[in-house]
């Protein structure tokens, strides 16, 4: 009876001792992410929250200590048992290895016709200074007729949405852009169109976009960008595959055990160019550059071989990801078209590969964590040929349209 109460107190006390130093390591390892969260709270000034805590909670779990090694035990446990869900359906994976957003309802937003009166309002605003708008919508992953599910499985389909907004702008007279209707195309395939591992559409699919949007600023605007079609001809393009490289942003949720690691094409320009670039962090650190289209647009570190699959994503190639605020000169083109862009992720490849089109393009990220950057004021207080107003489908939500709100 003794030596079996003694095994119990052992076994209680290295489990107390494992608890404390896992803790311990947790709260090293997570020390500097909580810290720079909590500074950005305090820096905010607004009243603390649930969204602040729900924030809070991420970051820890973001950062606990050997992460990755329980998501890929997971993942390959799922695996093992054939499973498609991930995180109690968070994500899925269907027939054809593609990771999709699942859910067992529709999303009801009945705000759409607001936010469609958002840029409304914008467009009668800047429409005294003669400046375009136009709307885009780009190619979600999720598509009925190439994505193949089991029978049951939950997907998040947000193309209503899309659907019931561009009938809402259109009514408005707001010039729009659905690539869901060019993108996958002739050209390029949905498996050429799409990662597997990532919620982004590829380099290619994004270039492609990019004519598209230079086509329909031409077509409704009567403008001349690229009247040689140089830019928009990926001939002048070296096109580079990079094998077995790419876990993408939902892929890192699931781990390389359950999705795979997939291949990453970029594009790399035959042409050098002259660009200025300022932009600005998250974390409000600004950043200035100044060089060639590869020197400036693009952040060839997230190719080398010490690139780690779970924190560096390759699609961050382009403009080194996303930044709450950019502005971009084309150093031999001052005079250029000149843009303004509220914008996601989606168009980071889109705004390298348009820029030697145009004098300059400044950028600006609207969803939540921007709001101390004031829309509005930086529309009165500069002048635009375009604006252009680019949303994942998604993001359509009220963060995304944070301008104009009815009075």
């Amino acid at each position: 009876m003794t030596r079996y109460l003694l095994r119990k107190r052992i076994f209680a006390v290295v489990f107390l001792v494992t608890i404390f130093c896992f803790s311990i390591l947790n709260f090293v390892h997570s020390y500097e992410p909580l810290k720079e969260k909590l500074i950005e709270i305090v820096n905010a000034k607004e009243e603390f929250s649930v969204k602040r805590v729900v924030e809070l909670e991420t970051t820890i779990t973001d950062n606990l200590y050997g992460r990755m090694n329980y998501i890929e035990a997971y993942g390959y446990i799922q695996k093992l048992l054939d499973k498609r869900e991930f995180n109690n359906f968070n994500s899925i994976k269907d027939e054809y290895g593609y990771l999709q957003y699942a859910s067992f309802y529709r999303e009801e937003d009945t705000r759409l016709f607001e936010y469609s009166m958002r840029i409304k309002r914008l467009q009668d605003y800047v429409k005294t200074s003669d400046t375009k708008v136009l709307f885009v919508v780009p190619s979600g992953k999720y598509d009925k007729n190439e994505t193949k599910l089991r029978i049951g499985m939950p997907i998040n389909d947000p193309n209503w949405i899309v659907d019931e907004m561009m009938f809402y702008l259109n009514r408005l007279g707001v010039e729009t852009l659905d690539l869901r209707q060019s993108i996958p195309n002739e050209e390029l395939s949905y498996e050429e169109a799409f990662f597997k591992t990532d919620h982004h559409w590829t380099i290619p699919a994004a270039f492609y976009a990019t004519c598209e949007v230079v086509d329909k600023i031409n077509d409704s605007f009567g403008e001349n960008l690229d009247p040689q079609g140089y830019y928009t001809d990926i001939k002048n393009y070296d096109i580079v595959t990079y094998r077995s490289g790419m876990l993408g942003s939902m892929g890192r949720k699931t781990g390389a055990n359950f999705c795979g690691i997939e291949d990453f094409t970029a594009l790399w320009p035959r042409f050098e160019g002259d660009y200025t670039r300022e932009s600005m962090t998250q974390g409000g650190q600004s950043n200035k550059k100044q060089g060639s289209f590869i020197e400036v647009l693009m952040e060839s570190s997230v190719l080398t071989d010490k690139t780690d699959i779970y924190s560096d994503s390759q699609y961050s190639l382009y403009l080194n990801g996303l930044r709450i605020y950019e502005k971009i000169v084309n150093e031999e083109n001052p005079e250029g078209s000149k843009i303004f862009m509220i914008r996601d992720s989606y168009f980071s490849p889109v705004i390298s590969f348009l820029m030697p089109m145009c004098g300059q393009i400044d950028a600006i990220w609207s969803l939540e964590d921007t709001r101390e950057l004031d829309i509005e004021s930086y529309v009165k207080e500069n002048e635009f040929d375009y604006i252009i107003i680019e949303v994942y489908p998604y993001n359509i939500n009220s963060s995304a349209f944070n301008f104009f709100k009815e009075d």
